[in-house]
């Protein structure tokens, strides 16, 4: 017996879905996706993000995740050298809402990164189910219809594939993933509409039967972008939305109450389902949200412990912990050890306030900083001393390079309104390969040679090994 028609003769059931497919074009994607696209876009360009981070170039940061994925807040030495805090305690950290910032961009680059991960296989479940929808309707629909739109979905899951590689050889890590939010979110808007519009095309107008079968087979895939995409809970409502919009409101226009009765039900269904991915999405969310937190955290201590408050150069700690690995790791080069103490510094603190003594610290550290090399590790050791370690290949290049850091400093201008001040210091150098203890006992006693030498002058050690 065949299945009752429903809805009308044959001729406007087949004109019905050319309307509904311009009806729903207005409403595709759910205007909250819509207007969190605007927030997003204008958010980002806000907080210095380039249109090209949407997907067209290379991204503005790539933050390599592990060493620094809250690199914002943990500022390398030049960074420091340019923001060195005031004595009143102003932070180097920061304005919270550049942190925020930040850190919301991480955590959608780690949700994004959540769904390249584990949104692959769904290209082969729509392929699939492709080809039992096309077995259910072969014998009352078309074959050429169904063979267009089959290969039409196999075209939108070739470009989602494509899209997968590039993104596997890529391999992009922290801020750099949001370059490829956007072709993920396109490829996977069209491929929903070819779901959800599509269906229209192949659906047989004088079968009810097999009409609910296509609507069963769409909620199940509605389920199924809902399991995949739940880290992502705008595209999640964007993909249900291009699924079930187009034939649900095909049914409302039958206008007959088994069909009203089946949208009811799945309507009930999927209203229960969302609320529960809204609760995932947001302990998902709230979870990267405090790895992110806490990491920053993490960096933030680490760089507290490591580095000098005053002149946000390394601290002796830091000095003897790195000193170790630069041992460690010479190679054919010999290690040195620069020791500098400034002379008459207590007359400068005398005479002008402790103020004035900070400032000096602060100018002397940025000094040194623009006259090292890269590689150099240079650190504030206490009070007026500063020590440097680095890889030469002689004493000859060490005491050369103690000589350049006597001069620039012996003629670099301190201003202190309304005074201009100058200093001095005295270098202690020293060399050797085997005991970073002993190579500061030789580096001091040839410090204490240069005091007692009249200052201002650099000496080496002769205990060379």
């Amino acid at each position: 017996m065949p299945a009752p028609s429903v809805g009308g003769d044959s001729a406007a059931l087949q004109s019905q879905p050319v309307i509904i497919v311009m009806a729903c074009l207005a409403v595709l994607v759910p205007e909250r996706f819509r207007a969190e696209l605007r927030l997003r876009r204008r958010g980002l360009l806000r907080h210095g993000l380039s249109r090209n981070s949407w997907g067209l170039s290379e991204p503005m940061v790539q933050i390599r995740l592990g060493i620094a994925k809250f690199a914002m807040i943990r500022k390398d030495t030049e960074t420091i050298g340019a923001r060195i805090p005031s004595a009143e305690g102003e932070s180097d950290s920061l304005s919270n809402s550049d942190e925020n910032a930040v850190l919301d961009r991480l955590v959608r680059a780690e949700k994004l990164q959540l769904l390249y991960r584990q949104s692959f296989p769904a290209i082969f479940a729509s392929l699939f189910t492709g080809v039992l929808i096309c077995a259910s309707l072969w014998s009352v629909q078309d074959h050429s219809r169904l063979l267009f739109w089959y290969g039409v979905l196999v075209f939108s899951a070739i470009a989602r594939g494509v899209l997968f590689l590039g993104y596997w050889r890529a391999s992009p890590e922290g801020e750099a993933i949001l370059s490829w939010e956007r072709p993920y979110f396109l490829t996977l808007l069209a491929s929903s509409i070819i779901w959800g519009m599509g269906v229209l095309f192949i659906l047989p107008p004088d079968s009810l039967l097999h009409q609910v079968i296509i609507f069963l087979f769409l909620v199940g895939m509605a389920g199924g972008a809902l399991a995949v995409y739940s880290a992502h809970r705008a595209m999640t409502l964007a993909t249900i939305g291009c699924i079930l919009l187009p034939i649900t409101v095909f049914f409302i226009s039958q206008m007959a109450l088994i069909p009203w009765l089946l949208v009811a039900g799945v309507g009930l269904f999927i209203v229960t389902v969302i609320k529960a991915g809204e609760v995932l999405s947001l302990a998902l969310d709230r979870s990267f949200r405090l790895g992110h937190e806490l990491e920053a955290a993490r960096a933030a201590a680490e760089h507290k412990a490591h580095r000098d408050a005053l002149t946000g150069l390394y601290n002796r700690r830091a000095f003897y912990e790195l000193g170790k690995g630069m041992l460690a790791g010479r190679g054919k080069q010999m290690l040195a050890m620069i020791v500098s103490d400034l002379d008459h510094f207590k007359q400068v603190n005398d005479s002008w306030g402790h103020p004035a003594g900070d400032k000096v610290l602060q100018d002397v550290g940025q000094m040194y900083r623009s006259c090292l090399r890269n590689d150099d590790l240079c650190a504030r050791l206490g009070g007026e001393e500063f020590g440097v370690l680095l890889l030469v290949d002689s004493l000859r290049q060490a005491c050369s390079i103690a000589e350049d850091l006597r001069h620039c400093l012996e003629n670099t201008r301190i201003d202190f309104d309304p005074e201009k001040l100058f200093v001095t210091a005295s270098f202690g150098v020293a060399t050797g390969n085997d005991d970073l203890d002993e190579l500061f006992r030789n580096a001091d006693a040839a410090l204490y040679r240069a005091k007692t030498d009249g200052r201002n002058c650099v000496r080496f050690s002769h205990a060379v090994h």
